[in-house]
């Protein structure tokens, strides 16, 4: 005897009744279906379809749902609205190869096995193949890429070390240095000339004790207690001398009968001539330059 529309309802939601009848639908799916008259009704259909019983009943057309109650005052409309149909198949849903299937977008609906899928079908339109080939070739791309990066950073690794080890360290001139100029002038050596005149500082019938008396008094003046020159000291020598011969000679009454060569006696400072540093001299400017591998940083 063929199973009633109720029966099927109530098989549905009874997983223990639902693997016999063929449906592979979950407890939700099964309980979402049997809760929707126009999605038990379709699958009732399916259902039976698959039978193989040659005299299948008709199912019983669903109760149409009652019309809702019209405002007050408001028009009637020209035609009744049509009657519900169930909600239509989801976008993507393959359509089933059996006549009268239902169309219900819960997930267990039965569907045909030798049809492809969207997936399928976009990969083939992709063509894209479906044994990981893409993904090999990103990794090999990857892989590619990654060993360039590092076969640059080693040989920059390499040029740097190089350069380090083979810098040429010097020092580089700025600012030339500026020699030191000088100017002349004169100035007292400390030492002095010492010179002699003609006139002589006595004079004739003069006490000889006078008159030496005179000549030690130039020669006290300007030839003891500084330094002389060679010239200076000579001179003073000799007049020294004279004025000893002259003491040796003095005598009671003695006077001078004539005048001899010796005259007064002058004292000057010995002027000389020097160089005077104008303090202008300037250090040349450096500063230690690097020259890598003969071109990079300061080279000569």
């Amino acid at each position: 005897m063929t199973m009633s529309l109720e029966q099927f309802r109530a098989a549905l939601k009874r997983a223990d009744m639902r693997g016999p009848l063929g449906l592979q639908l979950s407890d939700v799916d099964a309980q979402l279906v049997a809760d929707d008259p126009a999605s038990s009704q379709s699958w009732y259909t399916y259902w039976l379809s698959t039978q193989p019983s040659a005299a299948q009943p008709s199912p019983p057309a669903p109760a149409p749902e009652p019309a809702p109650a019209e405002p007050a005052g408001a028009p009637a409309f020209d035609a009744a609205p049509p009657p519900y149909s169930p909600a239509p198949p989801h976008s993507g849903a393959p359509a089933s190869a059996y006549p009268g299937a239902p169309t219900s977008p819960y997930p267990g609906a039965p569907t045909d096995p030798y049809e492809a899928s969207p997936s399928f079908e976009s990969a083939q339109y992709a063509g894209m193949p479906s044994d990981g080939a893409p993904a090999k070739k990103r990794n090999v791309g990857l892989w590619v890429t990654l060993s360039i990066l590092g076969a640059l950073l080693l040989i920059i690794a390499i040029v740097v070390v190089t350069a380090f080890a083979t810098a040429r360290h010097w020092t580089k001139v700025d600012v030339p240095e500026q020699p030191e100029t000088f100017h002349s002038e004169e100035y007292e050596t400390g030492r002095y000339d010492v010179s002699m005149d003609t006139v002589n500082p006595c004079y004739v019938n003069q006490d000889w004790t006078d008159c030496t008396n005179l000549l030690q008094a130039s020669y006290d003046a300007n030839c003891a207690g500084v330094e002389l020159t060679e010239t200076a000291t000579a001179i003073c020598a000799d007049y020294s001398n004279a004025i000893s011969q002259m003491r040796a000679q003095d005598s009671e009454g003695a006077y001078v009968a004539t005048l001899g060569t010796y005259g007064n006696l002058t004292r000057t400072p010995e002027i000389d001539t020097r160089q005077v540093s104008n303090d202008d001299y300037r250090p040349a400017e450096t500063h230690e330059a690097v020259c890598y591998l003969g071109f990079l940083g300061e080279c000569e």
